[in-house]
């Protein structure tokens, strides 16, 4: 195990590894390999594939359902800190200045259960350029269907993006009184 999250998590070479652990290459591929399946294992239990139903959450809310109907899930990524060797610092250090793998995560609506999971792009990788790409490491999304995702994915028949340029959080915006009398107008129109 401690192998395998040493190549994982800081990216190393299995010769680093024979190296700091002592042992044969054979020995260190075999026991990644043993690793790496019990892993692969788990994914029925914890990864489930979308679902072509309808979310509870989009029919249950008939104000929703003709807009999101064919909605499955969302997307979203994630940075995740890493350390890697120096000649590759440039390409893992993302746009806050940090070194991580850019993650994408893919969820359903109902359960929030994870639909796919895509771990290993350089932090410095465009949270679009990783969506794009998934769909060659087994991404698939079903006819018709299609994820909500935020500004950084691109606007799709796959994906459903926010309107560039557009400030969905006027509340943020607003001085003291104002941000009042919206939330007073917010309760008012809740039924």
């Amino acid at each position: 195990m401690a192998m395998f999250l040493h190549v994982v998590g800081r990216g190393t070479s299995f010769r680093d590894v024979e190296e700091r652990y002592q042992h044969s290459g054979e020995t260190v591929f075999r026991y990644f390999r043993a690793v790496l399946n019990a892993f692969t294992a788990l994914i029925p239990k914890y990864i489930k594939l979308p679902s072509t139903e309808i979310p509870f959450a989009i029919s249950a809310f008939t104000k929703n359902y003709p807009f999101f109907k064919d909605c499955i899930g969302a997307v979203d990524g994630t940075h995740i800190a890493v350390k890697v060797p120096k000649e590759e610092t440039a390409a893992y250090r993302n746009r806050k200045g940090f070194l991580s793998q850019n993650v994408m995560a893919c969820c359903d609506l109902d359960n929030l259960v994870f639909t796919f999971v895509l771990a290993g792009w350089e932090g410095s990788a465009h949270d679009g350029l990783v969506f794009n790409k998934a769909f060659e490491h087994g991404f698939t999304i079903p006819e018709g269907k299609y994820y909500l995702g935020d500004a950084g994915y691109p606007l799709t028949p796959y994906c459903l993006t926010p309107c560039r340029g557009v400030r969905y959080h006027l509340n943020e915006w607003l001085k003291g009184n104002q941000r009042y009398i919206l939330h007073y107008c917010n309760l008012l129109s809740c039924e």
